[in-house]
């Protein structure tokens, strides 16, 4: 067997790979998929396109062990090894890299998965910036999830640098779910999909490359007997022309080499066997190293196998050419099937034993633990794999690898025995769920907190049992599956009762009482109600108390007996401005609402939220007449009726009355409407009273408004700090609901910026609040947040769904900003998917929405995710949008100066109408030309009508 197999029949597919080459040696490099069935010629067809590179990268992934980011960290260690110095200057990110690469120094003591994928894009560039390089990852079908996940994220940047990644796959047998199917419908959205699938070898390129194995011209009878027994696969050609050498059956006849017997090839049809042929003189040494090697894999560590068979036998491996040995003190077969082939002919007492040998070599040489467990396991001690497990599970997640983590997990967890260690077992399955809910695989978390509720159950453990049910009640609500979540509530309700945890148990029956409102079930939520009522008073809880009240009166209204429904939520109201329950009294106000949306309109519903208001004045309480006009305009502004707001906010600060209340919340409305400086203004002093006096409250709204100013403005590390304050503030209070609105923004900023860590942190932050208050609000973020989170991973698909089921959810809530804040993010997430004409409907459902309330940024942003779907945004929402959409945003003055610029008034005709200097106007008539990129009046008059400024 020569060292490389030879290459024949694929000189359009090689000059495919050449070119690709090519132009990553000018700098636009990208991904070429390429795959085919086992034993086609993939790895060779790969390494014949690395000739005449001089920095090639290899890595490849291993059945059943491959760790998280394996692949990437086999290439860059394979350069590693021929340079040890040659990443050790690759930039501020190396601490990030050294969390895959330990050798190269200390690594980041935090990092998210957004920045481990800078830094191996940090390394490709500094690896190919002298010369360009490949990349060759074989076996991707048995790949780590994250390394698929990487692939796509650097497929736009690849773009940019001079580095060919070859990416290959076995084809056959592939599971539809499989992770490399999504990777391609990723790159083929981006226009990035590069793809190869190498067909068998036809009856011609059979002989030529039966020609090239044998010292003399095959016979014609030879090449279509190989052919139709090897069905084209080179590999097999190999292997059974090697058998057939070394049974010495093959003759010089009439017209070429021939088979010594004339009726049928003297070897089984099968690739198993013809390797074993093969491999027949041997020596016993090597036969054993071939046995060694095959149960430690595909890949093999030359040092760790030398510690169970002798030298001697490898090298006879390596010289027989069974072995390649592409590095120091590495070797690989020369194909898997052949490992394959061999390792099925192990004897199983000797193959467990050579499993427990390697595993304890690797535990002791500190390996990866996900190699660890497969020796083990191999080794039949599902014990101590399931140990290693447990680890790489925990490895995983420590990288941001959450895919990886729910498999490494969810393989333990079946290896786990009834009653054997049962807090690491609640804790894996802590770990399974929370990993299997971030990256949006809800059938996965909801066996993860079922499993441990039922755990919790069969040990006594009450408040375990009670907070698993929760969980499992908030995912069961974010999948819309309402019944399922009742039951849970039901069950953990029950628990916290037992546990002498009354509050908890009014909070899940609450939201159970809910379920039945929204059912019709009317009887059986006054029943829940009351029982919830009488678990808050022992529990000295006023604001579950009120809430209880307001659900009470919405029943009773839609019941029949309107009166004493609106009476009821006017004592809950009451009860909740005594204790200066601001959030209480919000969600009040919405139940307040339903009852009047079910025989009036929604004029009517804010005219009965004045009468409330005038409630509050009778009583001649000024504290709770001020605490009832801060919580209209925070409704106000909830429900977009952001003019109202306004002139109730100011009447607020002219009376010197909650001035930095009302501050905090017009504040926030600017930043809404784009009014970024006066936004902050406001914000900054509100949040420096909110602070010293401690009203969570308001802190939350004026550090919520001013993330979203220093966003809008670029200060990026100024909203994250704000997000993060808001973040902790949060942790640091016993309310759990009223920052779900800031939490909700927090995560889908930081989503879209890349920040995974801190997004999956609020993201959790609002799986708690969800899970605790079943708010359909907190379910809405909840789902939201999982969108974000799937889109940030490239998960379109997932995010897609849970975004949409966002966009359902809001349509429950009368907060129109943040619907269309919802509805753009979905727009977005379907585009990504796919579904054009999806996207189109959301996106131009979330500008008129956006371009009604007068929040002109989310409007801008709309328009402009329109334009990047390639419709034109004039004819499908307008000229005032395809203004928006090209950044031209003109002031009232602008405006006003534009329009009589376009009935053909000189500037001195403009200042004397407007009653401003000439110079002034002059100024203005520059900003425009400027901002309308025109070069004469005549030409910004024509423009501006275009974009319909003049109307």
């Amino acid at each position: 067997m020569s060292e490389r197999s030879p290459l024949v029949g694929r000189a359009d597919e090689l000059a495919l790979l050449a070119e690709a080459a090519e132009q990553a040696r000018l700098g636009n490099g990208s991904i070429v998929l390429l795959a085919g069935e086992a034993g086609v010629g993939k790895s060779t067809l790969a390494e014949a396109a690395t000739d005449g590179f001089g920095v090639v990268l290899r890595g490849a992934a291993s059945n059943g062990a491959t760790v998280s980011y394996g692949p990437i960290v086999d290439a860059l260690r394979s350069r590693l090894r021929v340079d040890p110095g040659a990443l050790a200057d690759c930039g501020p990110l190396l601490p990030h890299l050294a969390l895959l690469l330990p050798e190269l120094g200390e690594p980041a003591a935090e990092s998210e998965r957004s920045t481990i994928f800078e830094a191996v894009r940090c390394a490709l560039a500094h690896l190919s910036a002298e010369q360009p390089a490949i990349v060759v990852l074989d076996d991707l079908q048995w790949s780590d999830e994250t390394t698929l996940e990487l692939l796509a994220a650097l497929a736009e940047p690849l773009r940019q640098l001079s580095v060919l990644v070859i990416a290959a796959y076995r084809s056959d047998g592939l599971p539809r779910d499989h992770r490399l199917r999504w990777l391609r419908n990723e790159l083929r959205r981006g226009g990035n999909l590069r793809e190869l699938t190498l067909e068998p070898l036809d009856r011609p390129a059979v002989g030529e490359l039966i020609e090239e194995l044998l010292p003399g011209e095959p016979s014609p009878a030879l090449v279509r007997t190989i052919h139709d027994r090897t069905m084209g696969s080179p590999f097999f050609v190999e292997e059974l022309i090697g058998a057939l050498q070394a049974r010495k059956a093959l003759r010089p006849g009439r017209r070429g080499l021939e088979l010594a017997e004339q009726d049928e090839v003297p070897v089984p049809d099968s690739i198993r066997e013809a390797v074993l042929v093969g491999i027949s003189d041997l020596s016993p040494e090597a036969r054993e190293a071939a046995e060694t090697a095959a149960v430690l894999g595909p890949q093999i560590d030359l040092s760790l196998a030398s510690e169970l068979v002798p030298a001697s036998g490898l090298a006879e491996l390596v010289e027989a050419g069974l072995l390649e040995e592409p590095d120091t003190g590495r070797a690989a077969f020369r194909h898997a099937l052949a490992q394959e082939a061999l390792y099925a002919e192990v004897p199983w007492v000797r193959r467990r034993d050579l499993h427990r040998r390697l595993a304890e070599l690797l535990q002791g040489a500190g390996g990866s633990n996900l190699e660890i467990a497969t020796q083990w396991r191999g080794a039949g001690d599902d014990a101590r794999a399931r140990e290693a497990m447990v680890r790489a599970a925990q490895e995983s997640e420590a990288v941001h690898a959450h895919r990886d983590a729910v498999r490494a997990a969810r393989e333990a967890l079946e290896l786990w025995p009834e009653d054997e260690a049962e807090e690491l077992r609640a804790e894996t399955l802590e770990r399974y769920g929370r990993c299997a809910e971030l990256v949006g695989e809800l059938a996965e978390a909801t066996k993860a907190w079922r499993e441990l509720a039922a755990g919790c159950d069969r040990h006594g453990d009450g408040l375990g049992y009670a907070e698993a049910q929760r969980r499992l009640a908030a995912v069961y609500d974010l999948g819309g599956e309402r019944d399922q979540a009742f039951a849970a509530r039901r069950l953990a309700a029950d628990a916290f009762a037992a546990a002498d945890c009354p509050a908890e148990a009014a909070l899940e029956r609450l939201a159970m009482a809910d379920h039945h409102r929204r059912g019709g079930r009317y009887s059986e939520a006054i029943e829940l109600a009351e029982v919830a009522a009488q678990e808050a008073r022992a529990a000295e809880r006023v604001d579950i108390d009120a809430r209880v009240l307001g659900l009470r009166g919405v029943v009773e209204a839609k019941g029949g007996d309107f009166e004493r429904g609106l009476e009821s939520v006017r004592a809950g109201l009451a009860l909740a401005f005594e204790h200066d329950l601001t959030p209480v009294a919000a969600e009040l106000y919405q139940r307040l609402s339903l009852v009047l949306y079910d025989g009036a309109d929604y004029r009517q519903a804010e005219e009965a939220l004045d009468t409330a208001l005038d409630l509050c004045r009778t009583d001649g309480n000024a504290g709770t007449e001020v605490a009832c006009v801060t919580c209209l305009v925070y409704v106000l502004r909830e429900r977009g009726e952001w003019s109202r707001a306004g002139e109730l906010g100011r009447e607020l600060i002219e009376s010197d009355t909650a001035v930095w209340v009302a501050e905090g919340l017009l504040g926030a409305i600017h930043a809404f409407e784009g009014k970024l400086s006066a936004a902050r203004r406001l914000l900054t002093s509100s949040r420096a009273v909110s602070s010293a006096v401690g009203h969570y409250n308001m802190y939350v709204d004026s550090t919520t408004g001013l993330a979203i100013v220093a966003a809008a403005e670029g200060l990026d590390d100024e909203a994250a700090t704000h997000c993060r304050e808001l973040l902790a503030r949060w942790e640091q209070s016993e309310d759990h609901h009223y920052a779900v609105w800031g939490v909700r923004w927090a995560t889908s900023w930081f989503a879209r910026r890349g920040r995974a860590k801190e997004a999956q942190l609020c993201a959790a932050a609002l799986g708690k609040m969800a899970a605790e208050g079943g708010h359909d609000d907190a379910v809405a973020a909840l789902a939201q947040a999982v969108g974000e989170l799937a889109l940030l991973e490239g998960d379109a698909a997932t995010a897609a769904e849970s975004l949409s089921r966002a966009v359902e959810l809001q349509r429950n809530l009368a907060t129109p900003h943040e619907r269309a804040q919802v509805e753009l993010r979905a727009g977005v997430a379907l585009a990504a998917a796919g579904e054009r004409e999806a996207a189109l409907e959301r996106l131009s459902d979330a500008y008129r929405c956006a371009a009604k309330l007068g929040a002109r940024p989310l409007a801008a942003e709309a328009a402009k995710e329109v334009a990047a779907l390639g419709e034109s945004v004039a004819q499908r929402l307008g000229s005032r949008a395809a203004a928006a959409s090209d950044g031209i945003q003109l002031t009232r003055r602008e405006l006003e100066v534009l329009r009589h610029v376009s009935v053909g008034r000189t500037n001195r005709e403009i200042a004397q109408e407007l009653f401003i200097s000439q110079r002034t106007v002059d100024m203005h008539v520059r900003n425009l030309l400027g901002k309308l990129d025109c070069r004469s009046r005549v030409e910004a008059s024509h423009r501006a009508g275009e974009l319909g400024l003049l109307s």
